[in-house]
């Protein structure tokens, strides 16, 4: 027996044994309403864990917010410090 013929027997076994596996009555009526009611409640349900992050997002912003200033001076002096140089080819 090679393992095609094994598999090819164990799925037959499967497929036997599983052929009255259905589901319920209703099923798929439960399944769509579930999926209704989570895409209804899904920023409701954000809306909760977003409120403990919230100040540390606002300081984040407000750290980055400094960053760029101090960047954009030392940026600004460099360039004011370039400007009194001369080229030399």
């Amino acid at each position: 027996m090679s393992h095609d013929e094994d598999i090819d027997a164990r799925l037959a076994r499967l497929a036997t044994a599983t052929q009255g596996v259905a589901p319920r009555a209703g099923f798929s009526g439960r399944v769509m309403a579930r999926i209704g009611e989570e895409q209804l409640g899904s920023l409701l349900a954000l809306r909760t864990p977003a409120r403990r992050f919230l100040p540390f997002g606002m300081l984040a912003a407000a750290l980055a917010m400094v960053w760029a200033v101090s960047v954009t001076s030392q940026v600004n002096e460099a360039m004011a410090a370039t400007d009194d140089t001369e080229l030399a080819w």
